[in-house]
């Protein structure tokens, strides 16, 4: 066998683009102490005040293993509470959770100037749709 090349793979060139634009994330959220991923279901449940876990994995294609991990850390924080509805568990934003909601929005916001300036701003946004084009294509 020859030696292979990693970037003919699309799932190495993939996951390697994946891992340097959220180490790029992870370092502008880290600010207000947040990983990028908490960010994103504290946003998500401030969106949708009473979501349910199942219905925050399926609006960020994660685990619900993993939105559990997040939702444990999130309310150890203060930023959720999580109450039983019967068979379901709903989940909303504290008001401690709502005065960090600002500072997530100006480091989102950060976040995609960023890469818009490191790829310019028409790359970035034209780069984003195809990106998404291409999930809906695969998803579909």
């Amino acid at each position: 066998m020859n030696q292979p090349q990693f970037s003919d793979c699309l799932y190495f060139a993939s996951a390697r683009l994946n891992r340097y634009i959220a180490k790029i994330g992870d370092t502008k959220f880290k600010q207000i102490g947040l990983s990028s991923s908490s960010a994103f279901v504290l946003m998500c449940i401030a969106d949708n005040p009473a979501i349910n876990p199942s219905e925050i994995a399926d609006e960020l294609y994660l685990d619900r293993s993993t939105i559990t991990r997040f939702l444990d850390k999130l309310e150890v924080q203060g930023f959720i509470t999580r109450v039983s509805d019967g068979r379901s568990v709903k989940i909303n934003v504290t008001p401690m959770g709502h005065k960090l909601i600002p500072a997530i929005a100006n480091v989102w916001d950060d976040l995609n100037q960023t890469y818009a300036d490191l790829l310019g701003a028409d790359t970035e946004k034209n780069f984003r749709a195809t990106l998404n084009q291409h999930f809906a294509n695969l998803t579909n």
